[in-house]
């Protein structure tokens, strides 16, 4: 299989990916009663009222933001692997998936980003979990997908862009220059 060779490409797929993940975790534990307040929900309260949320276009809103937030959030992985490496990428995946619900779902929502704030304790936890899965997730998939020249911080510039840097940092010869 051919790897995939841009980060930002396989980072929007890999958060996706995770996202998707996410989503069903979190549409099966909502259509069993045992979950409230979806992360799409809490996405779509960036933007609508909370009595907006459950309208056709509330829907639309949540599913759009909250994957847009996930293929960030994908990006972000993969540099998050190029930079910290490969070498126990699940843990790191879950680290990373967790970091980023205390940061979007504790600080950010705390802040009034979301009109969907506070949760009760039962959905802060359950969407903590939720966010092990995308993070997990999303990391398996850009390490599977990426190609591993991708993984390594020396290889950030593209071969191109390494010898335009190049060419800019070795002065012109001028005619007189020599032995």
């Amino acid at each position: 299989m051919k790897k995939i060779t841009d980060r930002y490409l396989l980072g929007i797929i890999s958060g996706i990916g995770g996202n998707i993940a996410k989503s069903a975790f979190e549409g099966y534990l909502k259509r069993n009663g045992i979950m409230e307040v979806t992360s799409k929900e809490k996405a779509a309260g960036i933007f609508l009222k909370k009595s907006d949320l459950q309208t056709p276009y509330g829907k639309m809103v949540g599913k759009i933001a909250d994957y847009m937030i996930g293929a960030g959030l994908g990006i972000s992985c993969v540099y998050w692997l190029t930079f910290m490496g490969k070498d126990n990428y699940l843990l790191k995946g879950i680290g990373l998936g967790a970091m980023e619900w205390t940061a979007l779902y504790g600080v950010v929502a705390s802040m009034g980003a979301t009109s969907i704030f506070p949760v009760k304790s039962k959905d802060a936890y359950i969407s903590l979990l939720s966010h092990v899965v995308f993070g997990g997730t999303k990391i398996f998939l850009a390490k599977k997908l990426g190609d591993d020249k991708l993984f390594h911080p020396q290889n950030l510039l593209s071969s191109d862009n390494l010898e335009q840097e190049q060419e800019y940092k070795t002065p012109p010869e001028t005619p007189g220059d020599g032995p």
